[in-house]
């Protein structure tokens, strides 16, 4: 059985380790010299930090001790493990796949394999998807004509910044890494966000205790709107909702002051409600308030309407000067390179597999990591082994094509009432609930200690408590 692995990010070096132990014999392409993907030195901007804290950013199989590490120490511990576990020898580095597309056949994508162009083209019997979220940047289209630099997040380069007027728009985590990063070298930084996204500090409870003690728990996941499969709403999930609302309530204050966040005029603070927006946060960079505080960084609560030939006028009117002008605004969830008979987006450009993982219709194909969870290691490395008993034929639970189509409309509905913005791709802070899942389908017990106090309160979205073999 032979199996083609798109990328040598975290997902494609987990997917291919996963297929290996499975009786696959598995192929790995990435455009890049080494694995790594975003945290690669050719796949990240400067400054570019890892969110996670000690024993998250790491696989089931292989400890890892770093704690919110550099980029470089993110990608040796992947080499490390790519090279651990026999899967470096397998990749393909600086090949880019241009084309995918089924093999003729049934008039069914996949039903008999997949052909992989890059330099040539090669036939497989199954192919894993692992090119990675955060690869095609998204750029407004700003009307204006601008004499300066002007780069998405994604291109941005050692040196760029420096002595330079830089302007930011956006307002996820690239965005803060990035003036934090700026204001230590730039002349002058400035912030252009629409709105003030939640961000979580490292430190939850008064700046005492790590995040994933308190996000990262059943107990602290039971306060999330209710998981739309019923197959993974537990008991504690069904707590009271005006008991929700008190600790929410109680939960938003913590944050923002441990944050620092009431250290800032009010208009820096978030001003919708948690928990709702907590899909799109990211862990808040250290040192980002304490630059905003010294005036470093000056932060516009607006939107960057048009460029002017010395830099950006905002849609108050105001107009920035700027050297480099950095857009932060995301990317787009796209494969260029796939045949556009699969059917992977609906009409909204919303991302529509079942279970995040395979499209219905399409056979021996599959996507690993673009169901995104806070701990998207973990999430990784559970879809690769649920993708491996599904090519396998051995999950215990798998519906046939019309039933996974009203799967997935259930499930789009639920995230844009839950999650809004999402769009059929990010799970945000349901970790254990999305970890529930797909172990049901896979016939594998979902609660991984024997103690049930260890399972509520202990950290359980973290990928060494799914040390899963091929037999689960």
């Amino acid at each position: 059985m032979r199996a083609c692995v798109v990328g040598a990010g975290p997902a494609g070096i987990v997917t291919a380790k996963v297929l290996l132990e499975h009786g696959f014999d598995v192929t790995v392409y990435d455009k890049y010299p080494r694995v790594g993907g975003i945290w690669a030195q050719e796949g990240c901007y400067p400054g570019l930090a890892n969110q996670s804290s000690r024993r998250l950013f790491e696989f089931a199989e292989l400890p890892n001790r770093l704690h919110y590490a550099t980029a470089a120490e993110s990608q040796r511990y992947l080499e490390h493990y790519a090279r651990t576990f026999g899967v470096l020898d397998r990749v393909h580095h600086n090949t880019e796949v241009v084309s995918v597309r089924p093999v003729d056949g049934t008039g069914r994508p996949g039903a008999h394999g997949w052909i992989v162009e890059h330099e040539t083209a090669e036939e497989f019997d199954y192919l894993a998807i692992a090119s990675g979220a955060h690869h095609h940047g998204h750029v407004p289209d700003l009307p204006g004509q601008f004499d300066g630099t002007v780069v998405h997040s994604n291109d941005v380069r050692a040196g760029m910044f420096t002595g330079r007027r830089v302007v930011v728009v956006g307002g996820g985590k690239s965005a803060l890494d990035l003036v934090t990063h700026a204001a230590r070298l730039a002349k002058a930084v400035t912030l252009v966000q629409r709105k003030v996204n939640w961000m979580i500090p490292q430190r939850l409870l008064f700046g005492t205790v790590g995040y994933k003690w308190i996000l990262m728990t059943r107990a602290g996941e039971a306060l999330l709107p209710r998981y739309h499969d019923p197959a993974c709403v537990r008991p504690l999930d069904r707590v009271d909702a005006r008991v929700k609302r008190v600790l929410w309530w109680l939960i938003t204050r913590d944050m923002l002051l441990s944050a620092g966040l009431y250290r800032l005029p009010k208009r820096l603070r978030p001003d919708t409600a948690l928990p709702f927006h907590l899909a799109h946060a990211g862990v808040m960079p250290r040192g980002y308030v304490r630059a905003v505080r010294r005036g470093l960084v000056d932060v516009k609560i607006s939107e960057a309407e048009a460029f002017t030939g010395e830099g950006v006028r905002l849609a108050t009117g105001e107009e920035i000067p700027a050297d480099v002008v950095v857009f932060a605004t995301g990317h787009r969830k796209v494969f260029p390179f796939l045949d556009p008979a699969v059917r992977v987006h609906d009409a909204a450009g919303r991302i529509r597999l079942y279970r995040g993982i395979v499209p219905p219709g399409a056979d021996r194909l599959g996507f690993v990591g673009f169901r995104q969870v806070f701990n998207n290691i973990m999430g990784v490395e559970l879809t690769a082994q649920w993708l491996a008993r599904h090519f396998r034929g051995t999950l215990a639970t798998s519906p046939g094509a019309p039933a996974m189509e009203a799967a997935v409309d259930a499930r789009l509905a639920w995230q844009e009432r839950v999650l809004p913005g999402s769009n059929g791709y990010d799970f945000g802070p349901y970790d254990i609930h999305c970890a529930d899942e797909l172990m049901h389908d896979m016939g594998l017990p979902a609660h991984r200690t024997g103690n049930p106090l260890a399972e509520h309160l202990l950290p359980g979205g973290v990928a060494h408590r799914y040390r899963l073999n091929r037999a689960g």
